[in-house]
C-alpha cells in the first residue's frame, strides 16, 4: 500500500466557499469578498468532479434528506470538530492543524526542505522523511538515504533516528523498520537490510536481510508483511516472512490495510465479476477470518484500521454510470457488519485521502469539491459528520490525514 493516502496532494489552491449570513455591514463586505474570490477561475484539471447524480445501487444505501454531498461539498447536519485534535500539514515546514480552530502551530527540528516532507502512520505518532519518492517509478521509495524522524502525536518537534531509504510501521509504540540499500542503488530491486529502531533511534534486534525485490509494508506480530517494490502486472501478491526461518508463510494477494494483529485484502470480483465483492480479514494470533460484503456493484480500492483493532474502514468503489464514485464504509471486526459512513458518496477524486490519524477511533477524510475543501470526522455509532472548511492553498495541500 503506497503511503498517498496519508499524504497531501499538490493542488492548486482552492477559492473560498461562498457562505451567507443575515445582517451586519461587516459580514455584507465578506460575503461581497467572498464572491470576489470564488470568481476566480480555476485549473481544470485541480477540480473535484461533482456528486454522482446518477440513483446509489441498489445496495447502498441512500443519503438522508438534506444530507450529503454536492459540488459545495458536505451540506446537512453535521457535528462540531473536537477542539483537541490536531493533524499534521506536510509540505516544505510542516506544521499542526487544529481543524475545529484553523490554529496551525510550526513543527521544530525539521530544515527546510524544498521537495517536502513526507509523514509515515506508526503507532503513537509519524515517522517524518524527506519526499523524493514522487519523483521516482518506485512509489515506495526514495531515491537514497535519508534522515528519518520521529514525531509523536501533537509533539512541539521531532526526534531524530537514523537514516534509510524506506520507512515501515513496526509493531509497538514509536517503533518502525528502517530499511536501507548499497551506494549506488536507487530503487529496491536488491536485497536491502532493516532494521527495527525504537522512537529514541535504539536498535531493537538485529539486522535483517530482505528478499531480493522486496519491501516491508508492515511488521506484524507473525514476521514481516513483504511487498514487491516495483508493483508488478496483474493482481500483486503480498507476503508474510518470517525473518527467524527466511521463509514466507503466506500469500495474500489484492491487501488493502495492515496492522500489527491483522490484515485485510479484497476479492478479486472486480475483474472476474464471480458474484459480490468482499473483504477479508486475518486475526494474526488466532487465525479466525472476518468476511464482510460490500454494496452491490463495488469493490474494495484501499481500506485502514482503526488504532484499537475493532474496525476497518474501506474505501469501496463504484462505476456509477461510466463515472467512478466512492464511498467510505466501516466493517466492525467484531462481526462483520458492514455501516456506511454519513454523506460520504462522493465522486472518486472529491475523496483525497482517508485513515485514523491519532490515538482515539474517529476515521478522518479529506473531501475536495468544486469550490471547498473539507476535513470531515466520524466516529462509529455518530449519526452524523464533524466538518470543518479548509483553508485554500497550503492546508488543503498537504493535509496528512492517516
Amino acid at each position: 500500500m503506497p503511503d498517498i493516502l496519508s499524504q497531501g496532494r499538490d493542488r492548486d489552491p482552492r477559492p473560498w466557499p461562498r457562505r451567507l449570513a443575515a445582517v451586519g455591514a461587516l459580514v455584507l463586505a465578506a460575503i461581497l469578498v467572498t464572491l470576489y474570490v470564488t470568481g476566480h477561475a480555476r485549473s481544470p484539471a485541480h477540480t473535484a468532479s461533482a456528486t454522482p447524480t446518477a440513483p446509489a445501487p441498489l445496495d447502498t444505501p441512500a443519503l438522508a434528506s438534506g444530507a450529503g454531498a454536492a459540488p459545495d461539498g458536505v451540506t446537512g447536519p453535521t457535528l462540531p470538530w473536537g477542539s483537541s485534535v490536531a493533524l499534521p500539514l506536510s509540505g516544505d515546514e510542516p506544521s499542526w492543524l487544529w481543524p475545529a480552530s484553523g490554529r496551525t502551530r510550526p513543527i521544530g527540528g525539521l530544515p527546510a526542505a524544498g521537495a517536502g516532507y513526507q509523514f509515515t502512520r506508526i503507532s503513537g505518532g509519524w515517522a517524518v522523511q524527506v519526499d523524493l519518492a514522487g519523483s521516482t517509478a518506485c512509489s515506495y521509495c526514495n531515491t537514497e538515504s535519508l534522515p528519518v524522524y520521529f514525531l509523536g502525536d501533537q509533539a512541539r518537534s521531532v526526534t531524530r533516528i537514523g537514516t534509510a531509504n524506506l520507512v515501515a510501521p513496526g509493531t509497538g509504540t514509536g517503533e518502525m523498520w528502517l530499511t536501507s540499500y548499497s551506494p549506488g542503488t536507487d530503487t529496491p530491486q536488491g536485497a536491502g537490510t532493516a532494521q527495527e529502531v525504537s522512537a529514541t533511534g535504539a536498535s531493537l534486534g538485529p539486522r535483517l536481510t530482505l528478499p531480493a525485490g522486496e519491501v516491508i509494508e508492515q511488521a506484524t506480530d507473525r514476521g514481516l508483511l513483504l511487498a514487491p517494490a516495483i508493483p508488478r502486472p496483474g493482481t500483486t501478491a503480498d507476503t508474510l516472512w518470517d525473518p527467524a526461518t527466511g521463509r514466507a508463510s503466506r500469500a495474500f494477494n489484492n491487501v488493502i490495510a495492515a496492522s500489527p494483529t491483522e490484515i485485510a485484502w479484497a476479492s478479486p470480483c472486480a475483474e472476474t465479476g464471480s458474484g459480490p465483492c468482499q473483504v477479508q480479514i486475518l486475526e494474526l494470533e488466532t487465525g479466525n477470518v472476518t468476511t464482510a460484503a460490500l454494496p452491490g456493484g463495488s469493490s474494495a480500492a484501499s481500506g485502514a484500521f482503526s488504532p484499537d483493532g475493532q474496525f476497518l474502514a474501506v474505501e469501496a468503489s463504484f462505476n456509477d454510470g461510466g463515472s467512478l464514485a466512492a464511498q467510505l464504509d466501516v466493517v466492525s471486526l467484531g462481526t462483520g457488519l458492514l455501516t456506511p459512513v454519513p454523506s460520504t458518496w462522493v465522486s472518486s477524486d472529491a475523496l483525497v485521502g482517508f485513515g485514523w490519524p491519532d490515538r482515539g477511533d474517529s476515521l478522518v477524510a479529506e473531501l475536495s469539491f468544486t469550490t471547498t475543501v473539507q476535513v470531515a470526522s466520524w466516529r462509529p455509532g455518530a449519526a452524523d459528520l464533524a466538518v470543518a472548511a479548509l483553508r485554500p492553498g497550503r492546508d488543503s495541500a498537504s493535509l496528512v490525514v492517516g
